[in-house]
């Protein structure tokens, strides 16, 4: 009898000691791959990839800012001051964006023009006072910035997007030289947040666009994001294995949006005015 329960603990024994040494080569061999992804050699990258994402920060932004530190990409945030001054818990996630290496901000407003667009851009003083206000209110002082619920783009003297913005953009631009982006590719999602494409299908669609030179500069593409799809896994996974494509193909790099150039040709000027 002692014979057989000394032989049934020593058969958990060691199916327990397996189930550990597997669970640390399994981990083990993802630290591993992590490390070789961001050692891969992009010295001769072709295309330049800006992920950016609005409207935080939210409750669900703390899934999105876990997702950068794991992945280690570059990410730009444009910022909204408004829900953070009505729920101060908000400032925990806001003190861990700033803290954050792969992070940088930008403005997107305190009010997000509170969701009625063509009133607030009738008056373009007023915009310029709203993006004062969040710079304060955020402790943002980066001067990337992106107008609330329009895609209009003012950088380098180049002005091109929806027209009620166009004046809202220029002064943005000119008198607190804001560099203002817009967006060539958005990761969409449904009324749950729920992404509406996998991250293949992203991949392969922007790579299209690059590719068939169908975004706003030669070469490089911004894509938008919103804090708020993150409250759930989908979005969450989604977002992790576009990353891990664009880290595996050596004709991409992630950039912080900062580092964005134009490099427009005669033909590109001209319609882009």
């Amino acid at each position: 009898m002692n014979k057989k329960i000394l032989l049934l603990l020593a058969a958990l024994f060691f199916v327990i000691d397996c189930a550990l040494v597997t669970y640390h080569l399994k981990h083990k061999n993802k630290k591993e791959k992590k490390k070789v992804l961001h050692t891969l050699n992009k010295e001769h990258y072709k295309y330049s990839i800006y992920l950016t994402s609005d409207d935080g920060p939210l409750k669900s932004s703390q899934h999105l800012n876990q997702l950068v530190l794991d992945y280690e990409f570059p990410l730009t945030l444009f910022l909204v001051g408004k829900p953070l001054s009505e729920d101060k818990k908000l400032e925990k996630i806001l003190s861990e964006y700033k803290n954050n290496p792969y992070i940088i901000l930008g403005n997107h407003s305190f009010s997000h023009a509170n969701f009625h667009y063509k009133r607030f851009y009738k008056t373009p003083n007023k915009v310029v006072k709203d993006f004062d206000k969040n710079e304060k209110f955020l402790g943002i002082y980066s001067k990337l910035a992106r107008l609330p619920g329009r895609n209009v783009w003012a950088i380098d003297t180049i002005l091109k997007g929806e027209k009620d913005a166009l004046l809202s953009a220029k002064k943005l631009s000119e008198q607190k030289q804001y560099r203002l982006f817009g967006w060539d590719y958005e990761l969409r999602f449904n009324r749950f947040k729920i992404p509406t494409k996998n991250a293949l299908a992203h991949y392969k669609a922007i790579k299209k666009l690059l590719k068939q030179k169908q975004t706003f500069a030669k070469n490089q593409i911004v894509i938008l994001m919103h804090d708020q799809m993150f409250r759930n896994k989908e979005s969450q996974k989604m977002l992790g294995e576009l990353v891990f494509l664009f880290q595996n193909d050596p004709e991409c790099k992630l950039k912080f949006l900062k580092d964005f150039k134009i490099e427009f040709s005669e033909t590109q000027l001209a319609t882009a005015q």
